[in-house]
């Protein structure tokens, strides 16, 4: 197995986590953001998600249209493009969950395709990030992974607030 095997295979792992979580969502929970609470609701995480892995694989990697731009994503979605999360642009933003769903199914159908074409001196192309030089594979490791990984954890405790079973095992 080579790097790019394994971050087809975490991505794919990450991914399914985040689906089965997902899976049974109602657009109530999904919407909800409790009195004080300033963490951004479950669908606007959600939607979070798969534009910045959009966003990085397209955009940064590629040097091409994201998705959300080349599919029109962004208008199915009512965003104009997947710009910070700040208090201007997201703030009580919610999504339809079953676009969310479309969307994050087709930048992971995606994402996965462009891994399995890449060549070495694409994955191991140098790359500046907010975080400093790194090169793409790590890059893509960093936000495909982690990124999901950690905003996976977030929805399903916001889940389990609700008293709902937030982890989908």
């Amino acid at each position: 197995m080579d790097a790019r095997d394994l971050l087809r295979g975490q991505l794919t792992w990450v991914h399914q986590l985040l689906d089965g979580t997902m899976s049974d969502c109602s657009q109530e929970t999904a919407d909800f953001q409790g009195e004080g609470w300033t963490v951004n609701p479950i669908s606007a995480i959600y939607a979070h998600i798969a534009m910045t892995q959009d966003g990085i694989v397209h955009g940064l990697v590629q040097g091409r249209p994201t998705l959300l731009e080349s599919e029109g994503w962004g208008e199915r979605l009512g965003l104009e493009a997947a710009g910070p999360r700040d208090s201007s642009s997201w703030a009580g933003k919610t999504f339809d969950l079953a676009t969310v769903r479309a969307y994050a199914a087709a930048v992971q159908a995606a994402t996965d395709a462009f891994l399995a074409e890449a060549g070495d001196d694409v994955l191991e192309r140098p790359m500046e990030t907010p975080m400093g030089e790194q090169r793409a594979i790590d890059v893509l490791a960093n936000v495909g992974v982690t990124h999901v990984a950690s905003h996976w954890g977030e929805i399903a405790a916001l889940r389990g607030v609700r008293g709902e079973k937030g982890l989908p095992f």
